[in-house]
């Protein structure tokens, strides 16, 4: 570091220059577009670059300055491939196309190095107990609950749609299925019932289920809006409570009959869980009321969705790490029972069928189906593989989709007789094209690692790939019965359908972002970037959240209900990571 001090004003030329050559391939256009090769923007660029650049060289300690290189080295290498493949939709070949996809990150990482680090280093000025604004639990609770309200009667009498329907038929007529969670299966077919037993009116039942979803919610957001505003200053805390009010995502979610939502509630509360145990291990050990509501919240992302299990099991490695006592394990052992043996003694009692291995495989199907559509091959080798599914659906390849790949166009009958032959002939093909099955891989998750993918913004409805960041419609079928949408608040109604269903957000710089998937599991490398820089330990909280991010790796595609339960959390620990983690003394009990 001290070369690069005495030589800020050299180093800072070399970065920018690099910067510079490198940024042509690190956008979703073409590259050889002249916005980065002769107009004036470059000179725009390499001036508004070069002296912040120069000033962070001067101050910047070396640990920051190595993280944030880092961090924009992982970040670069993304988007660098992100841009690349939704340019030309696949890979260039050659060894020129395969040195740039790694020179690109590198001439790139001593700039947004620089950069990153100030935000690495960031540490907001301090406030005492008195300058806090700590907010009471019935407030917050009754603001948040307006809102939701509000855009409830702007789509009354709520967002039916996605498997509500499958779920309240398994209800009523059975059987139950092992794809959804039984719990919240029989969950929604008690409230619709309630509510439709005792108006005679589906519209209200689908209304019971609403009103409660979206009361559970604005208690936990309000619980965690209190427990933040006790930690941080008065303008995080406000910010907390505005996130939570007005980010249109939680309104909609609120209101929406997917397990995403509630789902999405109990991970952030069990993210200040995990918190709260950092801040006192010995206080979580000595109180059966703490552990009680960790295993409680652990059962219900367990009871909720299936790969809530990421979530927990996470958790339980973090506790374990915080607590570094023999009964720590108690706890964990504990928990780790009553989430895995409930949810199945639940299927058990009810006879559930079992999920479908086809429901697991959607990155093998997609590889697959790429591979038919794209590869080049001969006819007889894609007929091989169009057996694979039903008749006609091996055309229907979509990137980001696996459903086409899976579900019911997979030809699962055969596959049951013969499961060794898919293994086989999926093994196969990945050796003569393992290009090809990487492209379907990063395509199918794009949502989660490319900064500047869109593709979460599509509807999955139609073939026509139709530009909708989340469904608002009923998907209630005729022959069922009459649920219909009936805007109170038509003003309210055309504003969010504007964001729902245009995309609106995605015009304004930086507010774009927040919607974005991607952009959130990025904010989560920085905050474990920033608290190794910091040496704090908070890191470990975030563990629960990158087991959600994981999960969905391997998921059939990236769609905002899924990402919800990591966007929710995300910016919760961020302000208490940036606000308490640099000053937060963790308590190291002796082993």
């Amino acid at each position: 570091m001290g070369i690069i001090r005495k030589r800020a004003s050299l180093a800072a030329l070399v970065t920018v220059i690099l910067a510079m050559l490198a940024a042509p391939y690190l956008t979703s256009i073409d590259p050889d577009s002249r916005v980065f090769r002769s107009s004036v923007y470059p000179t725009i660029l390499f001036i508004a670059a070069f002296f912040p650049v120069r000033q962070v060289y001067e101050k910047q300690s070396g640990r920051a300055l190595l993280y944030g290189m880092l961090f924009g080295l992982i970040f670069s290498f993304f988007l660098g491939i992100g841009s690349e493949l939704t340019v030309y939709g696949a890979f260039l070949p050659g060894m020129g196309s395969l040195i740039r996809r790694f020179a690109v990150p590198v001439m790139t990482a001593p700039f947004l190095g620089a950069l990153f680090s100030c935000l690495l280093s960031l540490s907001p000025a301090k406030e005492t107990e008195r300058g806090k604004l700590v907010f009471h639990f019935l407030p917050c609770f009754a603001v948040i609950t307006v809102c939701y309200v509000l855009v409830l009667l702007a789509y009354f009498p709520g967002i039916v749609n996605y498997d509500f329907f499958t779920e309240l038929l398994q209800y009523q007529r059975g059987p139950y299925f092992g794809a959804h969670p039984v719990f919240h299966t029989i969950l929604t077919g008690v409230l619709f019932s309630l509510g439709n037993s005792l108006t005679g009116s589906y519209t209200l039942g689908a209304l019971m289920y609403c009103v409660f979803q979206l009361l559970v919610m604005a208690v936990v957001y309000a619980y965690v809006v209190c427990f933040v505003s006790k930690r941080v200053p008065r303008w995080a805390a406000c910010l907390t409570l505005l996130f939570f009010t007005l980010f249109p995502v939680h309104g909609l979610m609120a209101i929406s009959t997917v397990k995403d939502a509630m789902f999405a509630a109990m991970l952030t509360l069990l993210v200040t869980e995990i918190w709260q145990a950092q801040e006192d291990p010995e206080g979580l050990m000595a109180s059966w009321r703490r552990q009680a509501g960790i295993v409680l919240t652990c059962l219900s992302l367990s009871l909720l969705r299936h790969n809530g299990v990421f979530s927990y099991v996470f958790a339980c490695i973090a506790l374990l790490l915080i607590c570094r006592r023999k009964r720590a394990l108690v706890l964990v052992a504990v928990t780790l029972v009553v989430s895995l043996a409930i949810p199945k003694a639940i299927r058990v009692a009810v006879r559930a069928w079992d999920t479908p291995d086809s429901e697991m495989m959607s990155i093998p199907c997609q590889q697959l189906m790429r591979t038919a559509n794209r590869a080049p091959m001969s006819d007889e080798e894609r007929a091989e593989l169009s057996t694979w599914w039903v008749e006609g659906t091996v055309e229907r390849y979509h990137p980001y989709y696996a459903d086409t790949a899976k579900g019911g166009n997979f030809n699962y009958e055969r596959y049951k007789a013969d499961k060794g032959a898919f293994w086989q002939t999926w093994l196969r093909y990945g050796r003569r094209y393992p290009v090809v099955y990487l492209e379907a891989f990063l395509m199918n998750c794009a949502g989660i690692w490319n900064p500047d993918d869109i593709s979460h913004a599509h509807s999955m409805d139609s073939e026509g790939w139709d530009f909708v960041y989340t469904k608002t419609e009923i998907i209630f079928p005729e022959e069922a019965g009459t649920l219909e949408q009936r805007p109170i608040l038509p003003r309210l109604h055309r504003f969010l359908q504007g964001i729902a269903h245009s995309s609106r957000h995605e015009r304004i710089p930086f507010v774009a972002l927040l919607f974005r998937p991607s952009i959130h599991v990025y904010a989560l490398l920085l905050l474990a970037f920033m608290s190794r820089v910091r040496r704090s330990g908070t890191g470990l909280v975030l563990l629960p959240i990158w087991g959600i991010v994981l999960s969905y790796v391997f998921s059939a595609c990236i769609l905002v209900r899924y990402a919800y339960s990591f966007m929710a959390c995300v910016p919760v620990a961020f302000i208490l990571i940036l606000c308490c983690g640099q000053r937060q003394e963790v308590k190291k009990p002796g082993v």
